[in-house]
């Protein structure tokens, strides 16, 4: 540790770390290109699929076995209405040519760094076998449709007749999800907008290594962005937190560098991409989650019942799913804050506190999953920013101080914090004018959002 100290407090930030993330963010707008490309929307501008693309990644900083890509191809069905098994299949597909291209990259990597040690080989050839096994996955679905519904017609007709519709509903939406990859030239533009997509992240990578005290040089950059991506595939920790870490370190190591030094390039490496892409998530999450609920409440009222076997010997059609009652969520000591901080002080009492945080705490959690994350990630950056610009959380703050910051943040200038805050404070006074008509001693309060 104490190595990673000296080499944190030898670094320098500027202009290294700026120009690193405009090549990562640069990035993620070729990705938005790359996915209007798979997509063919052209109703889908750019800026909107790119932060269609940032939704996943920012969702993977905060949740395990990079669910976020889930999070991606549900946020990617709402907005262009496609099913969600074409939208997994396009995500599975950018998955494939972003395996090749960092491949490609690192094996030119590693031609031309100084030390090629023997697990890069291997590394090499297990990329090539799952790759190669998935590309020609890509390749049958995407130049045989018809075959390829064939075969699984064939296989789902030993399968009952439920599960063999099923088969065959999903087969059809993964050969039709790969109607770009049939023209060559959309073909080809997929495959370049990908190599320029890792040129990217690996010149981020370069730009970082003087950061720390070692030559930009290409070979080992490449090395580094290839085999600590290919690592970080395997799912693993929210953010991918020691993954990262792990890999990075031990691609400098291999060429030289001492372990402090390369736990620091790492640690490095690893804010550069998460906080900007966080940060973007948050914003598009926020803004694109009112069209995502919008249109699953849609997709929810026109769903069809789905048909029963038997109930009493006679047909039946589920019209609705009960589920067993959950353990109400208990209020934190941030649910209290929030509270505390839209209700003028000496409006409440410390039962009635506690009864408004618990309401609050109640109605967030039974958002939908999809907004319920989205509103999660929204939270984590504003404590964050919190904690950034006072130097203190949330809940460390004077009551005075943080009725302020709430106030700028509810009703300020910012959409998409607006927007954040508007169930928060809608659902806060909605407690508090409940408890009110129920009779307890409070006085009515103007609100600006009321």
């Amino acid at each position: 540790m104490r190595a990673w100290r000296d080499v944190w407090s030898r670094a320098v930030l500027l202009p290294y770390v700026p120009c690193a993330m405009a090549l990562y963010l640069t990035g993620h707008l070729v990705r938005g290109a790359r996915l209007r490309l798979l997509v063919a929307d052209a109703s889908m501008g750019v800026g909107t699929a790119s932060s269609i693309v940032v939704i996943g990644y920012a969702a993977n900083n905060i949740l395990p076995a990079r669910l976020g890509e889930l999070v991606r191809a549900g946020a990617l069905s709402k907005q262009t209405g496609m099913s969600a098994t074409q939208a997994l299949a396009i995500t599975f597909v950018e998955r494939v040519a972003d395996g090749i291209a960092i491949l490609a990259l690192l094996v030119a990597g590693g031609a031309i760094v100084d030390v090629h040690p023997p697990w890069m080989v291997t590394l090499e050839r297990v990329g090539v076998g799952v790759f190669g096994v998935a590309l020609l996955a890509v390749v049958a679905a995407a130049k045989f449709p018809s075959t390829m519904l064939h075969v699984v017609s064939r296989i789902a007709g030993f399968f009952p007749p439920r599960l063999r519709d099923a088969l065959v509903q999903i087969a059809g939406d993964v050969t039709s999800s790969m109607t770009a990859l049939r023209k060559p030239r959309r073909l080809r533009l997929v495959v370049a907008t990908s190599l320029v997509i890792w040129s990217c992240e690996t010149a981020m990578f370069a730009c970082l290594l003087p950061a720390v005290g070692l030559p930009a040089r290409a070979g080992v950059a490449s090395l580094a962005m290839g085999v600590t991506n290919l690592g970080i595939l395997v799912p693993s920790s929210p953010g991918y937190v020691g993954a990262f870490h792990y890999f990075c370190s031990q691609a400098l190591t291999s060429q030289g560098v001492p372990p402090g030094t390369a736990l620091g390039f790492a640690t490095l490496a690893h804010l550069t991409f998460f906080v900007p892409v966080t940060i973007w998530g948050v914003i598009a999450m926020t803004v694109l989650g009112i069209r995502i609920g919008r249109v699953a409440a849609v997709a929810a009222d026109a769903r069809r019942a789905r048909a029963a076997s038997t109930l009493g010997g006679r047909g039946a059609r589920v019209v609705a799913s009960l589920e067993p009652a959950k353990a109400q969520p208990r209020a934190t000591r941030f649910d209290r804050a929030m509270v505390e901080a839209l209700v003028p002080p000496g409006h409440l009492s410390a039962d009635s506190l506690d009864q408004a945080a618990g309401f609050y705490a109640i109605q967030m959690s039974l958002l939908p999953w999809n907004l319920r994350v989205l509103f999660e990630i929204g939270m984590a950056t504003f404590r964050a920013l919190v904690r950034v610009r006072h130097g203190r959380s949330f809940c460390g703050l004077d009551a005075a101080r943080r009725r302020r910051v709430l106030e700028r943040c509810a009703f300020g200038g910012f959409e998409p914090y607006r927007q954040l805050f508007r169930p928060v404070r809608s659902t806060i006074l909605l407690a508090y004018y409940e408890a009110r008509g129920r009779g307890r001693t409070l006085p009515l309060v103007a609100s600006h959002g009321a």
